[in-house]
């Protein structure tokens, strides 16, 4: 059995997320569990009922990113003469970070920010953090690869370096708000500016992640009775990456 070009895991692991968070947003707005419609993003996994489709979103999402970070690794393999001997040992160090921001991606879905707010908290501050370094990196590497197409790598690159600024404007005000800097009103701000961060962060890593569909095109999937095999399909000037 072959398949022929790989893109639609991208495709699937944004489709599927958004479908089952704005499912859990909906059930949250209309349950009434919170008093704006502003939130932030774990308080969909603490009640019943938006809790399933809040787990189910995330634990999704996770599973599709392993197997998209290593296609990518795989990927970058395949074009290693573009990029110098150390690039195996990069890309294995990459694609640590991309399974450790699925592990927590998992460990975040499970652990409610009531039940468990510190596990909750770290698993969630690490999953932004090692998917924004992963994709900053990747999506630098790969202005090297032969006939890469200059609009999506700069479009990549884009939603990549602004969701790795987020991370640290959202760790920069969460230190202000830890020594209690502003108060009052300052707080109220602060704390919808924060909401509006992590949203921006989350679309903004499912968009960098959609961007890797013209890569996936590429590979090819075969599997037969005794092994399975990634290899590439096309010709890497055949079309944009």
């Amino acid at each position: 059995m072959e398949i022929k070009g790989l893109g639609f895991i991208p495709l699937f692991m944004a489709l599927w997320c958004m479908v089952w968070i704005s499912t859990s947003y909906t059930i949250t707005i209309i349950q009434g569990h919170t008093t704006s419609p502003l939130i932030y993003i774990s308080d969909m996994g603490v009640f019943f009922p938006e809790q399933i489709p809040f787990c189910m979103g995330f634990i999704g999402m996770a599973i599709a990113s392993v197997g998209l970070a290593w296609l990518n690794y795989r990927f970058i393999l395949f074009h290693r003469e573009a990029f110098g001997p150390r690039q195996p040992l990069i890309q294995k160090t990459l694609l640590v970070i991309a399974w450790s921001s699925c592990v927590m991606t998992v460990i975040m879905s499970l652990f409610s920010t009531t039940d468990y707010p510190m596990i909750h908290r770290i698993a969630a501050i690490a999953t932004f953090i090692c998917a924004g370094i992963y994709n900053m990196w990747q999506s630098i590497l790969l202005y090297k690869v032969p006939g890469a197409s200059r609009v999506i790598c700069h479009v990549r690159a884009i939603f990549s370096s602004m969701a790795l600024a987020c991370v640290f404007l959202i760790i920069g005000t969460g230190f202000v708000v830890y020594i209690q800097l502003f108060a009052g009103e300052c707080e109220e701000m602060i704390e919808a500016f924060v909401k509006i961060i992590e949203w921006s962060i989350l679309v903004l890593i499912l968009l960098t992640n959609v961007t890797f569909y013209s890569i996936m095109e590429h590979l090819l999937f075969t599997m037969s009775r005794n092994t399975c095999s990634i290899s590439l399909r096309v010709r890497i000037d055949a079309f944009g990456v």
